[in-house]
């Protein structure tokens, strides 16, 4: 297996990053931000899914941010494995503030000059109570940046939020603020991110579901 069972490199920190799953309101499409909101029997199902497709890779921790919905991701996925598991709170999703638990429609409605501004991706625009872009870029790239610190020549899981993932890759990508939309992050969805030491991050895959398989994603040689 290319990715999920190659072994650690002294030089490299590899990030298997993952989106949690399916949430229990989910359909209700409402903004969570910071809140609290458990994962659905579809999110639980779609981590044992992960966590079968990661049995028997090399995997030296497991990390997640403080909120229930990646703190139960990770309590699957690593599940009989004896590897560490951390909570950051650096790896929350943005908070949103008076927003949460609020519909698009219903955002647009009571705010529809502060909507414009998330909308344009404004840096230092910021919900009502909430966090702005910039704010929260800052505190994830500093989460990242104390992993970094200690852990080249692991491998490690990441389970994350769409915002927290986005930041995470547009930091590998080399890229702004203003392409924070143009990536996709499903439900579940995985990523693979290497930093190396010494030189630029490499993004080996991106935003894919958990059915998908090393073996008909990569071409054989």
């Amino acid at each position: 297996m290319k990715y999920l069972k190659d072994s650690s490199h002294p030089d490299r920190l590899r990030i298997f990053l993952l989106r949690h799953g399916h949430l229990e309101n989910s359909e209700r499409h409402v903004i969570n931000g910071s809140t609290d909101v458990s994962l659905s029997p579809a999110g639980l199902l779609q981590m044992e899914i992960w966590k079968n497709c990661f049995s028997g890779s090399s995997l030296d921790c497991f990390y997640s941010s403080s909120l229930r919905r990646t703190i139960d991701g990770v309590r699957i996925l690593s599940e009989g494995r004896g590897i560490p598991s951390q909570a950051v709170f650096g790896f929350r999703e943005r908070s949103f503030g008076d927003w949460e638990g609020m519909t698009r429609d219903k955002i647009e409605q009571q705010d529809p000059e502060g909507y414009k501004r998330w909308l344009k991706l404004d840096p230092e625009f910021a919900p009502p109570n909430g966090e702005s872009l910039a704010m929260f870029r800052e505190r994830v790239v500093e989460a990242l940046e104390g992993i970094l610190e200690k852990s080249f020549g692991k491998n490690i899981l990441v389970v994350g939020h769409s915002g927290v993932n986005r930041i995470l890759l547009l930091r590998a990508l080399g890229l702004g603020l203003d392409r924070y939309f143009g990536i996709s992050q499903d439900y579940a969805c995985l990523n693979i991110i290497d930093f190396y030491r010494n030189g630029p991050p490499v993004v080996h895959l991106l935003n894919a579901p958990p059915d998908w398989t090393e073996n008909r994603a990569i071409p054989a040689p």
